[in-house]
């Protein structure tokens, strides 16, 4: 049987955990239609390509991020962060 301030420590991470990722996603959504909305209003069109790519690559990180996620919230339920504190 596990302590209680366990599950509620785990709970505590994965909340913490879940939360980064979305801010992160909102603050990545938001630099791309930054940098989509400098792209439309700039003056010099050789910079439009670029400008594009970034944005692109931008939200092409928020995928991964949920990957990454997925794997954090598995860490914790398996408790390997609280085994990791032993030492």
């Amino acid at each position: 049987m596990k302590p209680k301030g366990t599950d509620i420590r785990k709970r505590e991470q994965k909340r913490a955990a879940v939360k980064s990722v979305l801010f992160s996603g909102l603050f990545r959504i938001l630099g791309a239609a930054l940098l989509l909305f400098t792209r439309e209003h700039t003056p010099w069109p050789e910079l439009h390509g670029l400008l594009l790519l970034l944005a692109i690559l931008d939200l092409l990180t928020i995928p991964f991020s949920f990957v990454v996620l997925i794997q954090r919230i598995r860490e914790i339920e398996r408790g390997e962060l609280d085994e990791a504190r032993k030492y």
